[in-house]
């Protein structure tokens, strides 16, 4: 792995003139490490930070983060970067970390797409994804995927957030796929708080990695479960799970997710929201480490006066003392949400609301999806993602008129910058 990454950053570096070298180490990202200051999530001068970015799926059955096969590394990267976003939700299993650390399997490329594709077309994709990233061999192990894509990202100022999206590798989310809830089927605590440990300490080379999320829409579990689904249960696990994130690196911020696919939060923030259990920050030691995220796919809801109510109500509270039963304020970003890419919904109800009362709250968001397509999806190969900003082929934008009159200007109007001319 070591000479992997050494002959890359090389590579990457040698690429550059050496004023964008320079120009590296002036990013915002290299002003680590980042911290909460009430609602906001600030670098170490006190300049608030804000996400505007998108999902970039590696959960899947290849554990391989998704595209590749039609872009490199850094054609993706470069993809996030002409829009203006500053950010990619990059998702992760743990059985990725299974297989490493009881030495079941290094997670080499040639093995896992035949592994997860078959002989036949496991072999044609990884060609393709050796074909578009030169760099890469048969012998490239997951992992150093995901290096490569951290170190692009830091290439391109594009802050790192990790998302432990499953235990068992595969798509989410439903309530009987065993990975659901702490103790389901596939959900090892303990192999979920090692991997955490795990994954934040490796990552403590990815200079624009900034934030990890500990666990994506825990939900119940259908049929008989062990252990209860209730946020004393939530409160045990996710602050254990914080800890080993905190003690292994200690600068990242640390994203708790809620309950009911990740669209309730208000007792994490409002007084009495726990019965038996006082959840405060400052007792605890990344007190000054702590975001909320929240995900929205309610398309049915077409009034955008009662989505924001209802957001308010369960999760943008949090924001603000806006009721005396708001104990602690914390920072907030919507780590998912998104629309099926095409003309007629960037400006329907739903993705219109939330294109104006996100960038109006100044709360950091991840579009759910970057790629057009899947390795593999619930046993169906190469399955196209109607809602992913790319196209089936993964080359260019699947409705050009989502991006330049819906997300960009959304971007804009998050970050307060000038919308750039994204790339076809």
């Amino acid at each position: 792995m070591y000479n992997f990454l050494l002959v890359l950053i090389s590579t990457v570096l040698c690429a550059l003139p050496s004023s964008a070298i320079e120009g590296l180490t002036r990013q915002s990202f290299s002003t680590k490490p980042f911290s909460t200051d009430g609602r906001w999530m600030t670098n170490a001068d006190g300049v608030n930070l804000t996400y505007a970015g998108a999902n970039w799926p590696g959960h899947g059955e290849t554990m391989v983060p998704e595209g590749l096969q039609y872009l490199s590394v850094a054609e993706m990267v470069q993809k996030i970067q002409s829009t203006g976003m500053n950010a990619i939700r990059l998702t992760w299993a743990v059985q990725m970390i299974d297989d490493i650390l009881d030495k079941r399997s290094d997670g080499q490329l040639g093995t896992a797409f035949v592994a997860a594709l078959g002989e036949t077309n496991g072999t044609k994709v990884l060609n393709a994804v050796l074909d578009k990233n030169k760099m890469f061999t048969k012998e490239t192990t997951r992992l150093e995927v995901f290096d490569a894509i951290a170190l692009e990202c830091a290439r391109q100022g594009i802050y790192v957030h990790l998302d432990n999206h499953v235990s068992k590798a595969g798509w989410c989310c439903k309530t009987d796929d065993g990975n659901a809830w702490f103790g389901d089927e596939f959900f090892n605590t303990k192999n979920w708080e090692r991997a955490l440990g795990f994954m934040a300490d490796h990552g403590k080379t990815w200079p624009s990695f900034v934030s990890m999320g500990l666990r994506n829409e825990l939900r119940p579990v259908s049929g008989s479960q062990d252990v209860p689904v209730n946020w004393d249960t939530w409160y045990g696990n996710m602050t254990v799970g914080a800890e080993a994130i905190h003690r292994a690196n200690p600068d990242l911020l640390i994203f708790f997710s809620g309950l009911y696919y990740d669209t309730q939060l208000r007792p994490i923030f409002y007084d009495g929201g726990f019965r038996d259990i006082d959840f405060d920050p400052s007792k605890l030691a990344y007190k000054d480490k702590i975001v909320l995220e929240v995900h929205d796919y309610d398309l049915d809801e077409t009034n955008c006066t009662n989505k924001r109510t209802k957001l308010t109500r369960d999760s943008f509270a949090a924001l603000g003392p806006i009721s005396p039963k708001v104990k602690t304020v914390y920072p907030l970003v919507m780590s998912e949400w998104g629309f099926s890419q095409s003309p007629d919904q960037y400006a329907a109800p739903f993705a219109a609301c939330l294109g104006k009362f996100l960038p109006e709250q100044r709360v950091g968001w991840m579009i759910w999806v970057l790629t057009g397509s899947y390795y593999i999806r619930e046993g169906e190969q190469g399955k196209d993602e109607p809602w992913g900003l790319l196209d089936s082929t993964g080359t260019k934008w699947r409705c050009a008129e989502c991006i330049t009159k819906g997300i960009m200007p959304m971007i804009q109007n998050t970050l307060g910058i000038e919308t750039p001319v994204a790339n076809a």
